[in-house]
């Protein structure tokens, strides 16, 4: 089909490392096509997922969006780590390659303006969870009106396994939908929580 004039596509991704199309009764599908990757979300799907996502909030042909991904084993494992996201410092030439705050700076940019773009979505998204979910991948189901998630769909707050606090709208997300407790037994630990146990804590 034909991209829609919203699709800020500048690097001509859309197509291949994400698919969007829009059916006869209105049901937009946003898939993420990189399984040879584990599906793991690169800026420059991020930022066009949020293009897309803004764009079918303002789509009066689309009634409702569905959030999946190409192949069985993965949903989206995260963000793609072998991916700068920290822009290069323009300033002096003697000045630090990083400046205080650029990591802040840059999570609030991409991964929250992600999730927010998902959530502030004024049609139902619908995230059908093939497979493993973990990282950002998990918020962007979590984010999601409603979720439809395979026998073999898993959910990680990988961060902690990282040595990193977790991003993407994790810390404000989870303690309103599971309470705070289980909330922090997620994010401390990290365990996988699969889809029966995940659909009984009300996630």
């Amino acid at each position: 089909m034909t991209a829609p004039t919203y699709a800020n596509d500048p690097n001509g991704i859309l197509g291949t490392d994400i698919l969007f199309e829009i059916s006869d009764n209105g049901v937009a599908t946003l898939t993420l096509n990189r399984p040879d990757a584990a599906n793991a979300i690169t800026p420059d799907q991020r930022n066009l997922t949020i293009s897309l996502m803004e764009g079918a909030s303002n789509d009066l042909n689309i009634r409702c969006v569905v959030i999946t991904a190409a192949g069985e084993r993965h949903f989206c494992t995260g963000a793609d780590l072998r991916v700068s996201t920290i822009p290069v410092n323009p300033g002096p030439a003697d000045a630090p390659d990083k400046v205080l705050g650029d990591v802040g700076r840059n999570i609030k940019r991409g991964a929250q303006r992600l999730i927010a773009s998902i959530m502030d979505c004024e049609k139902p998204v619908i995230c059908a969870v093939n497979g493993t979910a973990a990282g950002i991948g998990a918020h962007i189901a979590f984010a999601s009106d409603l979720v439809i998630a395979a026998d073999n769909a898993k959910f990680i707050e990988v961060f902690v396994r990282r040595g990193i606090t977790p991003d993407g709208g994790g810390a404000y997300m989870l303690p309103r939908l599971i309470g705070m407790q289980k909330a922090k037994e997620l994010i401390f630990f990290g365990d996988d929580l699969k889809a029966a146990e995940a659909e009984r804590v009300g996630l």
